[in-house]
């Protein structure tokens, strides 16, 4: 029973590493993660081992320690899997060797290994010191060689639709310069030092960085360390609230960007988003600003399909048709942005409108996959309140039943409810049937669903909902399924998921 405990605590610290990990290493959304899940995770356990411990009887003994290991290869099992980098592989070391240790100590060995996600606190900070000793160098050599490089340097931020934008700003002017800049979604202060370390930036003539914020003065940091030329702030909304609370911070934050540009600057604002067009700017830079309605540039007279339309407009002028397979009127809206910047500088526009038709956006971001008479819109990357409206308007006009598997918005705070709600009508209007993952993360949509001739179900997690869709298209001769957000195990909340 023993070794039993120290092979289970083991066992569990790929759980609560997986979950620091996914928590980018914060101690805030890492312990509230295991508060709320106190029990999901511990009950089963605390019941065997106390059953063990107080039993006199061999065979109950090594019954409890076998059930023990069976409750611990559990954990095994996370949605994301763990990422072994230099700094895990650190952690694991460190890790591992505590929790040997803890199992020496007499009589409260099973304290702490049974709650061994606590019990590691003091290896976590002390890792957290060395990673932060590690790292400075490291952004520090980044900063430097940054701070040498004499081309246009392009910073990118928002709520969401900064990583489509880079993709697609990296396309337009790809067909003029060389252009660098972050992959996927590195927005961090490691992540940017990690692609400037690793890239020839001499060879470039243009550098794209992306900024990403979950706290307050994040934006701030990055702008000290990577300074920009060009600042894109592509929408501000109800994302990363756990950090910020309140919408007002998080346009605070986000603004810190154009507004740390010298009057030299140029500033691209999506002003579709009312947020950034109400924003009362103190900066002196040029403000390039687009949008649909508003803005100088426009995207007017829009046709959205597996092959959409728009015309673009500078003031009334209209300055050419553009032809994309972007899916999605907020990516057309991000293309505007792009295309505003290059012809505010003096780019032909011809040319990028004629390339337009090949560009593309990183992977699922509302793309198509066609499974034979299945249709798949895959958004599983992230989702706002907006992303998952207009996901919703493409699902409602595309053939076939149309079913939604979604966990719903997370990082939301007190904004939950609220947000939840205005999502319903759209719901109802585009859907025939609705798969929920998690009761915990989607009970407003299911207690407002249930009012409504809807097909509602309620999964624990991605691979049991995606398997009920996969029985209930063998009764349909068509269908399209649209795959709203993630759900990684960060989230995971309670008994249901």
């Amino acid at each position: 029973m023993d070794y039993s405990l120290l092979l289970f605590a083991v066992l569990k610290s790929y759980l609560f590493l997986t979950i620091y990990q996914q928590a980018h290493y914060q101690f805030r959304s890492y312990v509230k993660h295991f508060l709320s899940n106190f029990l999901y995770y511990n009950l089963f356990p605390i019941f065997i081992v106390t059953v063990g411990f107080f039993s006199d009887d061999v065979f109950v003994w090594w019954l409890c320690g076998i059930y023990l290991l069976f409750c611990g290869s559990f954990y095994l099992f996370c949605r994301k899997p763990l990422k072994v980098t230099k700094r895990m592989a650190r952690l694991i070391v460190l890790v591992v060797a505590v929790l040997i240790g803890y199992f020496f100590i007499p009589f409260a060995a099973p304290l702490f290994l049974l709650f061994s996600e606590y019990a590691v606190f003091p290896v976590l900070l002390l890792e957290k010191g060395i990673s932060y000793m590690c790292n400075r160098p490291y952004i520090r050599t980044s900063e430097e060689k940054y701070s040498r490089f004499s081309g246009k340097r392009i910073a990118i931020t928002g709520s969401f639709g900064k990583t489509s934008t880079k993709f697609l700003l990296h396309q337009a002017l790809s067909c003029f310069d060389t252009v660098a800049s972050t992959q996927k979604s590195y927005n961090t202060p490691l992540g940017i030092s990690k692609f400037i370390n690793e890239t020839p930036l001499d060879a470039y003539q243009t550098v794209i960085l992306e900024y990403g914020a979950s706290k307050k003065n994040d934006i701030a940091y990055l702008c000290r360390t990577f300074p920009a030329d060009v600042a894109f702030v592509t929408a501000i909304g109800y994302m990363h609230l756990d950090g910020f609370k309140t919408i007002e911070e998080v346009i605070r934050e986000k603004m810190i960007l154009p507004e740390r540009l010298g009057d030299d600057g140029i500033a691209v604002l999506n002003y579709e988003c009312e947020e950034i067009r109400n924003y009362r700017f103190q900066n002196k830079c040029t403000l390039v600003t687009y949008g649909f309605d508003y803005g100088d540039y426009q995207a007017r007279n829009i046709e959205i399909g597996s092959v959409s339309k728009f015309d673009f407009y500078y003031l009334e002028e209209k300055l050419a048709t553009v032809v994309v397979r972007l899916v999605g009127k907020h990516q057309l809206l991000n293309l505007t942005g792009v295309l505003a910047y290059c012809h505010h500088c003096g780019l032909d526009l011809l040319k990028i409108v004629r390339a337009a038709y090949g560009f593309h956006v990183e992977k699922n971001r509302l793309e198509r996959k066609q499974y034979h008479r299945q249709l798949v819109l895959d958004d599983s990357f992230n989702s706002n309140l907006k992303g998952f409206k207009e996901a919703l308007y493409i699902l409602k006009e595309s053939p076939g039943t149309h079913i939604l598997l979604t966990p719903g918005m997370v990082e939301l705070g007190k904004y939950v409810r609220i947000l939840s709600e205005q999502l319903i009508e759209d719901i109802v209007s585009a859907c025939d049937i609705v798969i929920l993952v998690g009761y915990a993360n989607t009970r407003v949509f299911y207690q407002r669903l249930k009012e409504y001739a809807l097909e509602v179900y309620v999964v624990r997690n991605f691979k049991e909902g995606y398997r009920l869709y996969q029985t209930m298209i063998k009764t349909k001769d068509l269908t399209t399924l649209l795959i709203e957000n993630d759900l990684p195990d960060l989230y995971r909340v309670g008994w249901t998921i």
